[in-house]
């Protein structure tokens, strides 16, 4: 073959291989929309307007001093989003503490320990899938808002502004 020959050679084989890789990536995106939300699946039991299972004791001491309740499934350990999530939780309880309560469970094992009994039987409860999920339940147990996903810092003071003006 012919040194301009070979040169058309590769770059046909090129071509190829990016149309292939194109075609490929129209059929089978890599970046979806739970790709860049977290990976929660499905659909909780628990939904808005339920009245939401407060079975373990840091949920019923919160319920018990009226507070309003962010639950959060997820593992800040190995999951990226859950540990933004709850980074932005962190950041604005110093200025709602007083009447919001934020509570992590860990309903799915991470690489070097499994959750705990009883976040797992709460996982069931509310039916979650994946991570990170947000409940925000108000001072009466009901279910107000849920965020499946990751959620932005303004999005969960909105919702919690929402919350506590409802008296």
């Amino acid at each position: 073959m012919k040194r301009s020959q070979k040169k058309y050679a590769v770059c046909g084989r090129q071509l190829l291989l990016a149309a292939c890789c194109l075609l490929f990536f129209i059929f089978f995106p890599i970046v979806s929309h739970a790709g860049l939300r977290g990976l929660p699946e499905g659909k909780s039991k628990v939904e808005v307007g339920d009245k939401a299972p407060l079975d373990t004791a840091d949920l019923k001491n919160a319920h018990e001093e009226g507070k309003v309740i962010l639950l959060m499934f997820g593992n800040i350990d190995h999951c990226i989003y859950c540990e933004k999530v709850w980074g932005n939780i962190r950041d604005l309880m110093p200025q709602y503490s007083k009447d919001v309560a934020a509570i992590l469970k860990t309903h799915r094992a991470s690489k070097f320990w499994g959750p705990e009994d009883e976040a797992v039987k709460l996982g069931e409860q509310y039916g979650v899938i994946g991570e990170p999920w947000l409940f925000i339940i108000d001072k009466k147990g009901i279910v107000r808002h849920i965020f499946m996903g990751f959620t932005g810092k303004t999005e969960v003071e909105n919702e919690i502004k929402k919350v506590l003006a409802d008296k």
